[in-house]
């Protein structure tokens, strides 16, 4: 299986799983559990630490896994900006399968983020497969979940607006 079709399985099989109020833990102990051995504790936000999990698991043979260790983070545009910056994971303004996709929120430091599961340049619409999103779609949420997103759009003021890709390795 190549590596960014594991990352998509991974990411996926966690879809459903939800977190109590307030980012005070998760109905799953076991996903709660697999948070925190990347970083998250109760009262953060979750969704890079998502993404930081599903990376962990698809590098975790190989010397890889030091760096997805070192340069994720629970910021989405700190995650954004060390995979740029170091140079190892190439980041892009075109989707890929198992992409992680960087949202900022207006021109704030805040994010979100989310692993691409399919893509279409054509509609100008992806997939992704996101924790800590809810129904409505924003950055803020209670459940890993698969949401419909537009690829390009103009960049809004208080919305999310997508900064790029970090682009899974295929090993």
């Amino acid at each position: 299986m190549k590596t960014s079709q594991f990352i998509v399985s991974a990411a996926e099989w966690y879809n459903g799983r939800t977190e109590k109020t307030g980012n005070a833990g998760f109905h799953d102990p076991s996903f709660e559990k697999e948070l925190k051995s990347v970083g998250w504790y109760k009262g953060l936000a979750w969704c890079a630490f998502f993404t930081k999990l599903i990376y962990t698991k698809a590098y975790a043979s190989v010397p890889l896994s030091s760096v997805i260790r070192n340069r994720f983070n629970g910021g989405a545009l700190a995650t954004y900006n060390n995979a740029k910056a170091d140079g190892i994971l190439k980041v892009s303004d075109v989707p890929a399968v198992g992409a992680i996709a960087v949202w900022q929120h207006g021109s704030s430091s805040a994010g979100h983020v989310g692993i691409v599961k399919s893509f279409d340049l054509k509609t100008n619409t992806m997939h992704c497969i996101e924790g800590n999103t809810n129904a409505s779609g924003s950055r803020e949420g209670d459940q890993v979940a698969i949401k419909a997103r537009t690829i390009k759009r103009a960049r809004t003021a208080s919305g999310l607006n997508l900064k790029g890709f970090i682009l899974p390795i295929e090993l």
